[in-house]
């Protein structure tokens, strides 16, 4: 299939391996095959596409934390894909997603804010994931009983930093930002939080790598997919450091059930929950849906389609407060205000 992604850095060595030709389109990573310097609008595409004559059987957006760059897509004639992740601070996506001929929302518990749209197209709830060709178990010695790699102070988590300090009183913890993977490699038990309970990338990126992985309790699918004390460690109270720290104890004094819970949660992931599979999950829809002619479904509503997206514009300028994006917010505003009729015109 000739895949068009949108953001889809997590995705295209996983559909290249699968057979497909990508062109991959993103407004922020530099090794994309097209980066955008300023939005990219249906004619534009369309021109784009033309002058690479790529023709796409689908589209793949996949929520990477971006702002939306490339607009237009509820008008193209193939089937529409969109992966949302952080659907928990990104509330634009639910309008956004009316775009799409199926959505899939990586945390559980918001599947109904996308069904509510009412539109004739599924929403899916579809898991985070690993890597599947670099999150593997390298077999390296673990050295490192506890390890926490990520953003240490990021703004939409406050209590992140106060957290890890806390637990280093409590019981030795290595942290440090950056490639998680040689850390991993290296490790017995990867601590996790998340920002407001969401089924985080670190979770399977952890079990992937063969660390036994201790997270806080949350919902999101959690206990659908792992068994507590036999894929992932008994998860600890959200924010309750003296139990996150006493659970490590508990199971770092028990090695030889530590490992085999490593590597139930490794098994585990490896054979659902990797980059492979996800792909794997979307190709077999887009082919569903073609079959469906549901792009067809979707043109007959474009004008319902352009004022979810207009409505998603509105969300973003609401939220790009900060003076210094003043220019952004005025963009988004233009398009909340513009867009239905924008695409009328094309």
């Amino acid at each position: 299939m000739n895949i068009l992604t949108i953001e889809g850095k997590r995705l295209v060595r996983d559909l290249r391996a699968l057979g497909c030709d990508v062109l991959d389109i993103s407004g922020c990573d530099r090794s994309a095959d097209v980066l955008l310097e300023r939005p990219l609008y249906y004619k534009g595409l369309r021109a784009l596409l033309d002058s690479r004559g790529f023709r796409p059987d689908a589209v793949i957006w996949m929520d990477q934390g971006n702002l939306p760059v490339v607009f237009g897509l509820e008008a193209l004639d193939c089937v529409v894909l969109g992966y949302t992740i952080d659907d928990y601070c990104n509330p634009w996506h639910v309008p956004f997603s009316a775009c799409f001929d199926a959505v899939f929302v990586a945390q559980r518990d918001y599947v109904p804010l996308f069904e509510a749209e009412n539109l004739p197209r599924p929403a899916r709830w579809t898991p985070l994931f690993c890597d599947h060709e670099r999150d593997v178990d390298a077999g390296a010695t673990r050295d490192i009983p506890v390890s926490f790699v990520g953003t240490l102070q990021p703004k939409n988590i406050p209590d992140r930093f106060p957290f890890l300090e806390a637990f280093k009183k409590r019981h030795p913890l290595y942290t440090r930002q950056g490639d998680y993977r040689p850390i991993f490699h290296r490790s017995r038990i990867v601590l996790n939080q998340s920002a407001i309970g969401e089924l985080n990338y670190r979770v399977f990126e952890a079990l992937g790598c063969g660390a036994a992985c201790l997270t806080e309790q949350t919902d999101n699918g959690l206990d659908d997919i792992f068994t507590a004390g036999e894929t992932i460690l008994p998860p600890y109270p959200k924010g309750d450091v003296e139990a996150a720290a006493a659970a490590a104890r508990f199971w770092l004094d028990r090695p030889e059930a530590l490992a085999a819970i490593a590597r139930a949660g490794r098994d585990l992931v490896r054979a659902e929950h990797t980059s492979r599979s996800r792909v794997s999950l979307l190709l077999e829809w887009a082919q569903l849906l073609a079959r469906e002619n549901a792009p067809a479904r979707r043109l007959a509503i474009r004008q319902r389609a352009a004022v979810g997206v207009a409505t998603a514009m509105a969300f973003i300028a609401a939220e790009l407060l900060d003076p210094a994006l003043a220019r952004s917010r005025q963009t988004y505003e233009n398009l909340a205000q513009g867009y239905t009729s924008l695409w009328s015109r094309l």
